[in-house]
């Protein structure tokens, strides 16, 4: 039991993998710093997760046969894979990213206003990661403008609710499916959540850690090569200095002394300078 349940997870881990790097990797090549390619890694995290999320939702509503909450979902899961093949071809982050977001917004907003202006966590919930999406893969403008819509969307609502304006619309699904599914549907929110923030922070974290450590590998590369040229030069100058000994020339020799004295304190800061930087 065990050696299956690991050739699963291991299965899946491989599947992940590989989808990241065809995925990510050409944005990961011509990006440089960890904060960018925690932030390519996380909106992959994002679309992966959200569309593993909706595929189940999705093969019930075919056997089901409801095919407009099929189509809802069709949409949401194809604007998603867009988005992804967008990245595999270089797209940058702020396009895709706002793609994203706005489909994480919309196509709720839209599913929430078919059904009776429903303002309940199965739609308040995408509308909050629509604008976090915004903020962390874009920038606190897109995060600003994400929110003034769903402000206005929500004034909307308050008002017809407000005034007893009816919605003359066929709802998409019944009382009895909306309590049925929020539960799945909360407990997928709460996993992409824990997913796509929490190993953004993680990524960062090692990223950060393995710029710090590429740095003290050039440091150190370094201080061996100007240690080396120090140890040289003094070598051959005490050389020289044995020499000028041997043919009794005294004031050569206080040079030669005086030079091996001026490079052995340069080795020494050079020393002192690696010790700082540890």
């Amino acid at each position: 039991m065990s050696t299956a349940s690991n050739s699963m997870r291991d299965f899946a881990g491989g599947i992940y993998r590989s989808t990241e790097r065809a995925v990510t990797g050409k944005l990961i090549r011509k990006t440089s710093g960890p904060f960018d390619q925690a932030r390519i890694k996380m909106l992959f995290d994002f679309l992966f997760s959200y569309c593993i999320l909706l595929v189940p939702f999705f093969f019930v509503l075919m056997l089901r046969q409801d095919y407009t909450n099929l189509i809802i979902i069709g949409c949401y899961i194809a604007v998603f894979v867009s988005c992804a093949l967008l990245m595999t071809y270089g797209a940058s982050i702020a396009v895709t990213g706002t793609i994203a977001a706005l489909n994480t917004l919309l196509v709720p907003m839209f599913s929430s206003f078919m059904n009776d202006l429903d303002l309940s966590p199965l739609y308040a919930i995408p509308w909050l990661m629509a604008c976090l999406l915004g903020y962390f893969v874009v920038n606190l403008r897109t995060a600003l403008t994400l929110g003034s819509m769903l402000f206005c969307y929500l004034a909307v609502v308050a008002f017809l609710k407000t005034r007893n304006i009816p919605i003359a619309l066929p709802a998409t699904y019944s009382a009895l499916d909306k309590y049925l599914a929020t539960p799945f549907l909360m407990a997928g929110y709460l996993i992409i959540c824990l997913r796509v923030w929490g190993v953004y922070y993680r990524n960062i974290s090692r990223l950060e850690q393995q710029r710090a450590l590429e740095k003290q590998k050039q440091f150190s590369a370094l201080i061996n090569q100007n240690l080396t040229k120090q140890f040289l030069l003094v070598k051959g100058l005490s050389r020289s200095g044995k020499s000028e000994f041997l043919e009794g020339n005294t004031e050569l020799l206080d040079a030669c002394f005086s030079e091996i004295e001026k490079q052995c304190d340069t080795a020494i800061h050079y020393l002192d300078g690696s010790g700082r930087a540890e």
